[in-house]
């Protein structure tokens, strides 16, 4: 019967051979499936969210970042193909370093797992900047979801090198209210400017202003200007109607003296001067709002400037 054509094709309908692409991309084309996979465990918004069209060309799939953590699961729970080459096998290495680990989710953490050859790994991160969909509130979070073939060992850095202690001052503050099972580091660099806390008539507006001086008492250094996503284009139409060239920030880093950037994706940078812009509405646009406005006033390895029209959070007006 193996042989029977009729027979084979039958085969294949009913057990169709499928790549993790192909699993993925039919699941989620399908409302119903979505359902019947999720096992209760998804509202109909979040079904809606994960539906996506079809396509008959797969090139034409257009995954996320956070599709390669199920497209990983997919492979490992499909196995091999029979009769395939595998020719994207895992590979594993004997020790992992992994950065930004507070921001990964278990299902990040399983492929990392998978990639250990023996369990050894480095794992670094910093909880009180725990802002993505999956923050974390503790390592013992993120541990349970890495190899145990051995007892952790957990080393807390408690001086920090870059952020002068003036500034370090006012975020510990905000780290308190964000974070407050975790101590603020201690600064290394006791002197340097204290931080400004700008009241404004309106944003764009009074920003300005506070721009120009900053780059005036900043002179060759970089300014950031670290804004809630709602604020960007209009922060980037008022600098350019102002004359003022500027950048927009990417994962790389700043390319030019004044830079815009989200604060979503300020974590990881740093720069000479920072302008935090309505921290009031970084705390009530970010999932983790305090904690987003602990990254954004951490950022500054001089000067640190917090600019407001809106009330402050009551954290920075006491």
């Amino acid at each position: 019967m193996r042989d029977h054509l009729d027979v084979r094709r039958a085969l294949e309908r009913m057990w169709p051979v499928l790549t993790p692409a192909q699993l993925l991309h039919d699941l989620f084309g399908s409302k119903a499936l979505i359902r019947s996979a999720s096992r209760k465990q998804l509202s109909e918004r979040e079904i809606e969210l994960l539906y996506r069209q079809r396509v008959q060309n797969p090139d034409d799939i257009v995954w996320t970042d956070s599709d390669v953590a199920l497209l990983d699961e997919a492979r490992e729970l499909l196995g091999a193909r029979p009769g395939k080459r595998d020719t994207d096998a895992v590979r594993t290495y004997g020790h992992i370093v992994i950065d930004e680990a507070q921001d990964l989710s278990p299902m990040d953490l399983r492929v990392l797992s998978r990639r250990s050859l023996s369990g050894s790994m480095t794992v670094v991160g910093d909880i009180a900047q725990s802002t993505g969909a999956w923050a974390h509130t503790s390592w013992d979070e993120i541990l349970e979801h890495l190899p145990d073939r051995r007892p952790p060992r957990t080393v807390e850095l408690t001086v920090g090198y870059r952020i002068p202690a003036p500034l370090m001052t006012l975020a510990a503050h905000v780290l308190r209210e964000a974070a407050p099972q975790l101590k603020p580091p201690i600064s290394v660099r006791q002197d340097g400017a204290p931080p400004r806390i700008v009241r404004v008539a309106s944003i764009p507006e009074g920003l300005i202003d506070v721009v120009r001086d900053e780059l005036q008492e900043i002179e060759q250094g970089n300014v950031a200007l670290v804004c809630p996503s709602s604020l960007v284009n209009v922060v980037c139409d008022a600098l350019s109607a102002a004359g003022i060239e500027y950048g927009r920030a990417t994962r790389r880093g700043f390319d030019q003296q004044v830079t815009v950037v989200a604060v979503g994706m300020v974590k990881g940078l740093e720069v000479d001067s920072a302008i935090v812009v309505e921290p009031a509405r970084i705390v009530s646009e970010e999932a983790q709002g305090m904690r987003a406005l602990y990254v954004a006033l951490t950022r500054a390895t001089k000067r640190l400037t917090v600019v407001y029209a809106e009330p402050l959070p009551a954290v920075l007006a006491e």
